[in-house]
This record gives structure tokens, C-alpha cells and sequence, in this order.
């Protein structure tokens, strides 16, 4: 019969390149939850892997607990030698302890940063995707979308590239729910929320429960904490801001409407980009406009643009240039 150790050995080396959805990684979960003795091996092979090349992986880890052995063999015979003995066994024993708290405490950060699942997403131009998560949280992808969702066994983390999507999330204290949008880190306190990347800046909106908005990078002091019905604005020179927008008007795509309240012509641009196969480009760069407008009738927005602000459009083989007059 194998030893645990030699148990937890075979596992560290079978999991380490094996893709997360892979079925061995059941088996292997249920391995670690027969007894608290499996999953203190394991970690202690975890902490000393990093001082071994993948070639020598076996070989040095069983080296290393033949080392174990002879330390606790001597550690038994000390208790027939004199205090002086005794002594240094005490001190002995207090460093093998230590120093197996240690690996352990670094095999089981590893361990808990290996991914669960893993999920990427995009939408088209045009396309809006729903998307239910395992745990029974929804994502909604406007289009132009791009994200990924990574769960971990103590988070779960979610990175928008691009664009723009709705989150409803499922309450789970043990695993927070986290969005990295770039210059923005948000933490979810709550449930339905919109995460808009623009080109310039990230902007969140709450509709329910709270979210907790950071830099990226900067004092964690810098947070912010938004409420239900509350927008804040994030830049990559600027912490967070409360701006006074309604926070409802970030859902509007849902209902196909897109809703602008004094918005400079660059974001306009940007949003009406993503239902159009040719992009908007905005050279009106002081120009802010409040208008509501209905997906399936954006080319009659722009048309009739030149009659509600002083611009120009003028329209080309790959693009729609919004211009000063």
C-alpha cells in the first residue's frame, strides 16, 4: 500500500498541467477530503516544489522525506540522552515544526490559486449574449463585449477587455465576486450592477445592493462604496468619483434604448460603434449632447444629428466621422 506521502506526491505532479475541467481533479478533491492528513501532505510537497526542476520531482521529494525520517528517529533517541539532549530535540522539534507550518501555509495558497472553471466570452457587433454562471449569477454582454470569468476556490473574478456588461450577482460571503475592468478593481457587495469600459475611463452604476469601487493600482483607502441608484467615474490619473447621472440609464440597452445625458460626442461615438459594422468617430470634442436613442433607428439619429447639434456628419467606406462645423 502507498504511503500519503507517496499518495500526495503522485497527486502534486498529476495536477500540476492538468486543465481545470479535467475528471481526475474530482477524484483528486475527494482524495484531499477523506482526512485532514491528505491534505497536510500534499501542501508540504506543495511548498517544497519550487526548489525542484520537473525532472527531479520524485527523486528529491522522497529524499526529502527520507531526511524526515532519519530527524525524528534521532528526535526519539534524544529522549534517552541527558537535558542537554533533551534541549536541543526541543529545539529541533520546534524548527521541523515551524518549517512544515510554513510549506504548508505555501502549499495551500497554491492550492487555492489554481482556477476552478474558467469562461470567456464575446459578443459580436450588434449581438447582445446572456449568460448564467455556475453558481446561478448572470451576466449580460452588450455588444462589442469581451470578458473572461475565472472561479476560484475562494473568489470569483471576472476581467472585462472591452465594452459593456450587466452583472447580477449570486450572494456568496465565502467567495467575493470581483470585476478587473482595467483601471478599475470592483467588489461585490451586492446584486444588479453595470460595468461600462469607455476608452477614457470606467464608469460603474448600481441598480441594487452595493459595490465597492478601487483603483486598479493606489491606496486601497481611495474605495469608494456606491449604493443603489448611485454612477462613479474612474480614470487612470483619478480615483474614484460619484458623478450625477441616473444610474438607471446604464440599463437602457437591456430595453434596446441608449440613453446620453449631456455626454461628450466621443462616448456617443463609442456606444452607437457597437451596432454598426462601419465605427463612429468624433472630432466635436467639446461638444456634449442628451439624447435618447433607439438601437434599431440609429442611422435616423445620425442623420438627423446636424439639426440638434452644431456637427457635421460625413460618412466614408470604413467609417462615420461626427465633425465640428
Amino acid at each position: 500500500m502507498k504511503s500519503i506521502a507517496e499518495e500526495a506526491a503522485r497527486w502534486f505532479a498529476r495536477i500540476a498541467n492538468m486543465p481545470p475541467d479535467h475528471p481526475d481533479r474530482g477524484r483528486f478533491e475527494a482524495w484531499l477530503a477523506v482526512s485532514p492528513v491528505h491534505a497536510a501532505e500534499y501542501a508540504a510537497f506543495a511548498g517544497v516544489w519550487e526548489d525542484f526542476d520537473s525532472a527531479a520531482r520524485l527523486d528529491a521529494l522522497a529524499q526529502a522525506a527520507a531526511k524526515r525520517k532519519a530527524v525524528l528517529k534521532q528526535t526519539e533517541d534524544s529522549q534517552r540522552s541527558a537535558r542537554r539532549h533533551l534541549l536541543k530535540r526541543g529545539l529541533l522539534g520546534l524548527f521541523v515544526y515551524g518549517g512544515a507550518g510554513t510549506l504548508a501555509w505555501r502549499g495551500l495558497s497554491l492550492w487555492n490559486a489554481q482556477p476552478l472553471q474558467q469562461l470567456a466570452l464575446a459578443t459580436r457587433t450588434a449581438e447582445i449574449l446572456k449568460q448564467t454562471l455556475p453558481d446561478g449569477s448572470t451576466l449580460r454582454l452588450n455588444a462589442r463585449t469581451a470578458l473572461s470569468v475565472t472561479y476560484f476556490r475562494k473568489r470569483r473574478e471576472v476581467r472585462l477587455d472591452r465594452g459593456e456588461a450587466i452583472f447580477d450577482v449570486t450572494h456568496d460571503p465565502a467567495r467575493p465576486f470581483i470585476v478587473d475592468s482595467g483601471v478599475a478593481r470592483v467588489t461585490v457587495l451586492g446584486t444588479r450592477f453595470v460595468v461600462t469600459r469607455l476608452e477614457d475611463r470606467v464608469r460603474v452604476s448600481v441598480g441594487s445592493g452595493r459595490v465597492l469601487v478601487n483603483a486598479q493600482s493606489g491606496d486601497a483607502s481611495d474605495g469608494l462604496i456606491l449604493e443603489p441608484g448611485e454612477v462613479a467615474e474612474i480614470t487612470a490619473t483619478r480615483p474614484p468619483r460619484r458623478v450625477p447621472r441616473s444610474a438607471a440609464d446604464a440599463f437602457a440597452w437591456e430595453r434596446g434604448t441608449l440613453v446620453f445625458d449631456a455626454a461628450p460626442l466621443a462616448e456617443i461615438a463609442e456606444s452607437l460603434s457597437r451596432y454598426r459594422a462601419n465605427p463612429v468617430r468624433a472630432h466635436a470634442s467639446h461638444t456634449r449632447i442628451t439624447a435618447v436613442v433607439q438601437v434599431s433607428d440609429i442611422e435616423g439619429f445620425l442623420r438627423d444629428l446636424p439639426a440638434i447639434a452644431p456637427v457635421r456628419v460625413e460618412n466614408s467606406k470604413h467609417e462615420t466621422r461626427i465633425v465640428a462645423r
